[in-house]
């Protein structure tokens, strides 16, 4: 034992007044610091045993530590990457849409020089003595009895000739007009695959009741702004793809009621409001003409029609710039 003798403090006031006294037993004294000693051993032992234990939490998790670290560091190129493949294919797109432009009046150009090509080969062949027909209309100047024989200066144009110098002369002029219309054709085809995905077809006729923009309503005088177009038809006609595509929405959802949303790809996707039925499913893959849907009047809406939306970018645009002809497959 440690104190073998009892001992007594005295606590004496400053102002005179008569001082306490308090008695310790050695018995007392020597029992609260054995517990103290014991409850420091405790704590020693566990403070020890958890800095052990964090030391061996950070020895075996130390690489998953480096690891995350560089997975930390590479998700944040692959952020600068993405805005970088974002921003090229933006402007792919764009391009896309000048090329798509510069296509069509490719397709006008073409469309002139194989007429002159045509009237070429005629005016060659008329030279040469050939006459590809015997048609004449009645609003053209011809005549003559049945039976005879007709000239036109010299040449009998009833007897098969030899074509002559001229169109021995012009046919390779033709020959190379025709592989260089085939290479232009084949690259235009390539072009004009690119831009396949574009909205184009319109997913049903019908009497438009509502335009793109902003709409008045005529009886409350209210004024909103409507992001695409309301097609009046009957429930239950027939709702078309105007492209392919995938399904990446089909079910309820809000004022649209029963909705379909297709991703056609290069930004494009297209929305068909207020359905009575719906016929394809998240993840489908759907074909150009493709039955998807049936007109309805779920959601907000005063009468069965169809609510239809083309989006640029999760951009509302004009749905009339893209509505071309009816083809069903």
């Amino acid at each position: 034992m440690i104190f073998k003798k009892s001992y007594s403090f005295i606590i004496l006031p400053h102002h005179g007044e008569q001082g306490k006294s308090v008695f310790f037993h050695s018995q007392w004294l020597n029992a609260i610091l054995l517990v103290t000693v014991a409850g420091m051993g405790i704590s020693g032992f566990f403070i020890a045993r958890h800095l052990l234990y964090h030391h061996k939490l950070k020895t075996a998790f130390e690489p998953t530590f480096k690891e995350n670290e560089v997975l930390r560091k590479e998700r944040k190129g692959y952020g600068q990457v993405k805005d970088s493949l974002s921003h090229d294919i933006s402007s792919l797109q764009a391009q896309l849409k000048k090329e798509r432009s510069v296509y069509l009046s490719s397709v006008n150009g073409l469309a002139r020089e194989l007429d002159n090509l045509k009237k070429l080969a005629i005016k060659v062949k008329i030279q040469s003595g050939f006459k590809s027909s015997n048609i004449v209309d009645e609003n053209e100047a011809a005549g003559g009895p049945a039976g005879e024989r007709t000239y036109i200066g010299w040449q009998d144009v009833n007897q098969p000739i030899d074509p002559g110098p001229l169109e021995n002369k012009v046919r390779p002029g033709i020959g190379e007009q025709s592989v260089e219309l085939k290479e232009i054709d084949a690259y235009l085809s390539t072009k004009e695959s690119l831009v396949s995905d574009t909205p184009e077809l319109a997913p049903l006729f019908g009497r438009m009741t509502s335009g793109f923009g902003v709409r008045r309503w005529r009886r409350s005088g209210h004024s909103e702004n409507h992001a695409g177009l309301d097609i009046a038809v009957p429930k239950g006609t027939p709702v078309y793809s105007p492209a392919e595509a995938v399904v990446i929405y089909a079910g309820r959802k809000g004022d649209y009621g029963n909705l379909i949303e297709l991703d056609h790809g290069n930004g494009y996707t297209t929305r068909f409001g207020h359905l009575s039925l719906i016929e394809v499913e998240i993840g489908d893959r759907v074909l150009k003409g493709q039955i998807i849907g049936a007109v309805g009047s779920t959601g907000r809406s005063t009468g069965p029609h169809l609510h239809y939306e083309v989006r640029f970018e999760d951009k509302a645009v004009d749905p009339i710039d893209y509505l071309g002809s009816m083809e069903q497959k």
